[in-house]
């Protein structure tokens, strides 16, 4: 997949490369069915609640976190 992402992340224009959101967008989707996935051990050990977690996983892919 990553070659596919960085594929769709960028392109070349006359030397500048130009980035679009959409590598963005497949990271944090992919990390949010990660995390839609931990048991409850595993949130715990990572220090989320499953309140925080599902309502993190809820979120649409173009929800960015802040400082992304």
């Amino acid at each position: 997949m990553t070659d596919l992402t960085s594929t769709l992340t960028g392109s070349t224009f006359g030397g500048l490369r130009l980035h679009l959101p959409l590598g963005r967008w497949i990271r944090v989707a992919r990390e949010r069915r990660r995390l839609a996935s931990l048991s409850d051990r595993q949130l715990r050990d990572i220090g989320v609640d499953d309140a925080t977690a599902a309502r993190e996983a809820a979120r649409p892919f173009w929800d960015l976190p802040r400082g992304r």
